[in-house]
């Protein structure tokens, strides 16, 4: 159609169309064409409907009061904080540096049934301004929603450093009945007669004072010049070892004794060293008396210190099964890693400690019963076995909670957790599993006949009941007594009685 269009023609419907008229006539012609596939480039946008955020239900100011350490507060831990921002820890540093630092404000809270909901006002930190913060916490301490006025907080489920901010006053008026609130001028110490500038500069040596005294040859010998020199070093290591005390590792230059040597030179001991170092960590021979005494000094478990320094030589239950299931290329290092195992804090863990308790109250609510807390149980018979269960009932029954961290969102069934299975419609715990193994090896150290094993979710409860297996638990007896004579008690002595001397030793 252009094509048969004069030049003039062609810039005048151009100029119309508000484009450049420069080119040559084909590009001019191609110019045309493309405005009239494109609708003369008019941009109209498209209309947008704006996004509406959720909106956090909250109640109204005036039933919100200050925090002070008599209000009532949910349980919230951090371990429920950190279970709550997941993958931003960045907003939980940065949070955890603003309240440090006073950046909170004001702090308040209302409790309404059971929810707590929490109001709080903190200053930005680059700007002049201030963000107020809600969030709603579950009277378990799980916190459910929160927002903020600032960008990132937008929504039901902020996960702002502003909010982080907010949650660790929460916490530490929770634990330690105060929180880092902003101080005003009057609160702060005068500081009109600091120093503008720190001195930095070294002091001036004593020797180097301007003195009067004319200075002399001040060197001196003040050791005898007859020294035995070939018997020097062995002097000189004799006054190091029978010093008493001393903060400076000399000691360490030298060997230590040989402790086998001790062991054969002082043959006429009642006891041999090896029988005191097992009856000093009661692992030959243990009284009902102690095993009572041992229990009651190890409740609150993981929280008493008591509890892990008695878990630290024994073979505990929660081990059986890997004890059961080692190469013998495997054993000696496993048993002296055990001595030397330290306590692994992951999310799943975590999750299973802040639940626990949880699990416990629905639990008894639900069956009308009372669960009694407990410690350490050693066996009588095999003083080197021990297990925790995480409660009694009555004289014959353990309780054990187990709470899946990757299924916490789900119903309990064989698919969700893989370690069950079904028969006529009731679930069992598969036997070749660890939690079978650790469940049979309470019974055994707590010499009782049954265990209710409760599987806890968000969504779901069931409880398991499991009877004493005597057959499964003599086999597994038996590869543990192995383990123990053969490994584990060897481990013990190298570490309390030998202390590694033909390792220390090597060239």
């Amino acid at each position: 159609m252009y094509c048969t269009w004069k030049l003039s023609q062609l810039k005048e419907e151009l100029k119309k169309r508000g484009a450049s008229c420069s080119g040559r006539k084909a590009e001019l012609v191609e110019r045309l064409e493309a405005y009239d596939r494109n609708f003369n480039f008019a941009s109209k946008p498209y209309p947008l409907e704006p996004v509406q955020d959720e909106v956090m239900v909250i109640p109204k100011d005036d039933f919100y009061k200050d925090i002070n350490s008599s209000t009532s507060l949910p349980p919230l831990h951090m371990l429920q904080i950190q279970e709550y921002f997941g993958e931003c820890t960045q907003s939980l540093k940065m949070g955890k540096s603003l309240y440090e630092n006073r950046y909170l404000l004001i702090l308040r809270a209302v409790k309404i049934d059971d929810l707590a909901f929490i109001k709080g006002f903190c200053k930005a930190y680059m700007k002049r301004i201030q963000y107020e913060i809600n969030i709603k916490i579950h009277q378990n301490g799980t916190v459910e929603e929160s927002n903020c006025e600032c960008t990132a907080g937008s929504g039901i489920h902020a996960q702002c450093k502003h909010v982080a901010t907010v949650l660790y006053g929460v916490v530490d008026m929770l634990h330690h009945k105060t929180a880092l609130l902003e101080e005003v001028s009057t609160q702060k110490l005068q500081r009109f007669h600091h120093p503008k500038k720190k001195y930095n500069s070294t002091p001036l040596k004593a020797q180097n004072l301007p003195n009067k005294r004319i200075q002399g040859n001040l060197n001196f010998h003040p050791y005898q010049e007859n020294i035995n020199k070939e018997k020097y070093n062995e002097k000189i290591r004799n006054l190091v070892l029978n010093f008493t005390y001393s903060t400076m590792p000399i000691k360490q230059l030298y060997r230590p004794a040989n402790p086998y040597a001790v062991e054969w030179d002082h043959g006429s001991y009642s006891i041999p060293l090896k029988d005191k170092i097992l009856e000093s960590l009661h692992l030959n021979n243990v009284s009902s008396e102690d095993i009572k005494t041992i229990e009651q000094e190890t409740r609150k478990q993981s929280q008493n210190v008591e509890w892990h320094k008695c878990r630290k030589h024994r073979l505990t239950a929660s081990d059986f099964y890997t004890v059961c299931h080692l190469r013998v290329q495997t054993m000696p290092s496993f048993a002296r890693n055990l001595l030397f195992k330290s306590s692994v804090s992951t999310r799943a863990t975590n999750h299973g400690k802040v639940n626990e308790k949880v699990a416990l109250k629905q639990y008894c609510e639900k069956y009308g019963l009372k669960v009694k807390e407990c410690g350490l149980f050693i066996n009588k018979e095999k003083p080197y076995l021990g297990a925790s269960p995480d409660g009694l009932l009555g004289h014959e029954t353990v309780v054990e909670v187990k709470c899946p961290y990757s299924t916490r969102f789900c119903l309990i069934n064989p698919v969700t957790v893989p370690y069950l299975y079904q028969t006529n419609g009731i679930l069992q715990i598969k036997r070749n599993h660890p939690y079978y193994y650790q469940i049979q090896g309470q019974l055994y150290c707590t010499n009782r006949k049954y265990c209710n094993l409760i599987i806890y979710t968000y969504k779901d409860m069931q409880v398991l009941y499991i009877e004493r297996d005597e057959n499964f638990i003599a086999e597994m007896i038996d590869k543990l007594d192995h383990f123990y004579k053969n490994y584990f008690e060897k481990a013990i002595f190298d570490k309390y009685l030998y202390r590694y001397y033909a390792e220390i030793i090597k060239p």
